[in-house]
């Protein structure tokens, strides 16, 4: 899942009619055809694959959910699927504020999914479980927020709900809901529980702190910040999960999302800072302390 933020975002949203074909178009499902080749229109195409997921039980659920979470953006399901490069959440944190007034903010957060366009019917399905995991689960946060953390944001990003360790799960069960008697990609059976034949949320979560050749870079960026005992499962097994968005593993990838998303956050607030300095230089002195020892740490 990739974050962005902006300063300043003006969203103009269009509607569109349902062709009738749309309505009544049988569903067909062809596991190694590209799922854009379904039909010459990417709605019917997003469309093909929800009517398959929703055969299963996980799926249909996903479905109800993210139809929720997307209509308080005031969209349908099929305006936050897209086609893209890669698959993954794209989410978008609007702050606005004016310069006459830099203490009266609001923030709005919206998502989009993108799934692979080269993927084949059944990538595509198990991306969009995946995706649509991210999309309705994942916590809101608020990186403007002091407690927008290192470890935290890598920690949110791995174990927390929403995060890639309940995503993939996610994605598993959608797999055996449909597909009992193919082979997972991905290597699903890698955390079943043997005890009890279900899937372990612990396993999980192991194999997405394998790093391997970037386990003493990463563990010295953990010491460095002081959080190395915060993380106990990071192993220098080969990596077993990679970021699509960053070609790494994981929590590497999170710890670069995180130097990312806190550069956009200095640069906004140090602009921010000079607006409040203008107004009302007092007032800017706490603000100025709080900036400095933020964004100071990572040399900004």
């Amino acid at each position: 899942m990739r974050l962005r933020y902006f300063p300043l975002l003006i969203v103009t949203l269009y509607s569109s009619s349902l062709f009738a074909s749309y309505l009544f178009t049988d569903n067909k499902f062809e596991s190694h055809k590209n799922w854009q080749e379904f039909s010459q229109d990417e709605r019917l195409n997003v469309r093909n694959l929800l009517v398959y997921l929703k055969r299963s039980e996980t799926g249909k659920k996903l479905i109800e959910l993210a139809k929720e979470k997307a209509a308080e953006q005031n969209q349908s399901i099929l305006d936050i699927i897209k086609a893209g490069r890669g698959s993954l959440t794209d989410t978008t944190l609007v702050r606005r504020f004016t310069t006459g007034n830099p203490d009266d903010i609001e923030y709005e957060m919206k998502s989009v999914v993108y799934l692979n366009q080269g993927h084949n019917q059944y990538d595509a399905l198990m991306d969009l479980a995946h995706e649509l995991t991210h999309f309705v689960f994942r916590e809101k946060f608020n990186p403007y927020t002091k407690n927008f953390t290192l470890a935290e944001f890598i920690q949110s990003t791995i174990e927390g709900t929403g995060g890639e360790a309940h995503a993939f799960m996610m994605e598993c069960k959608v797999h055996y809901e449909l597909f009992p008697r193919k082979t997972a990609r991905n290597n699903c059976n890698h955390i079943v529980d043997e005890s009890t034949g279900k899937l372990s949320k612990d396993k999980t979560v192991r194999r997405f702190y394998q790093v391997g050749g970037y386990f003493d870079s990463f563990v010295g960026m953990l010491k460095k910040h002081g959080v190395k005992n915060l993380f106990p499962f990071v192993t220098q097994e080969s990596a077993s999960f990679v970021s699509s968005a960053y070609g790494i593993p994981y929590p590497v990838a999170a710890f670069e999302e995180y130097l990312t998303v806190l550069n956009k956050v200095c640069e906004n607030d140090r602009k921010r800072l000079g607006y409040i300095q203008k107004r009302s230089p007092a007032s800017a002195t706490q603000f100025a302390k709080d900036f400095e020892k933020r964004c100071s740490e990572f040399d900004y």
